[in-house]
């Protein structure tokens, strides 16, 4: 996987996966107008996150869309063979 996709795939999936957690947690804190907004937020950057993905070990793009069933489209993702 070429570095500029390994960087960007890191930071995507790390902050999404941080602000999900973040938004589980929020409710409980009282602040709890905000953890849909934290949840949406998260969203976009794990699926940024896991297009540079696909991107790096060979897929296209479209391929990081699965970002949206969360960890589960990382698991899937994690699991297919590098192509490049």
């Amino acid at each position: 996987m070429r570095s500029q996709y390994r960087n960007n795939a890191n930071i995507g999936v790390i902050t999404g996966l941080l602000l999900h957690l973040a938004a589980a947690v929020i409710p409980w804190v009282g602040l709890g107008l905000f953890s849909p907004v934290a949840y949406l937020v998260g969203s976009g950057f794990l699926i940024w996150g896991l297009c540079n993905y696909a991107l790096g070990k060979g897929y296209p793009w479209p391929l990081g869309l699965l970002g949206f069933f969360s960890c589960i489209g990382l698991i899937i993702l994690i699991v297919l063979p590098d192509r490049s």
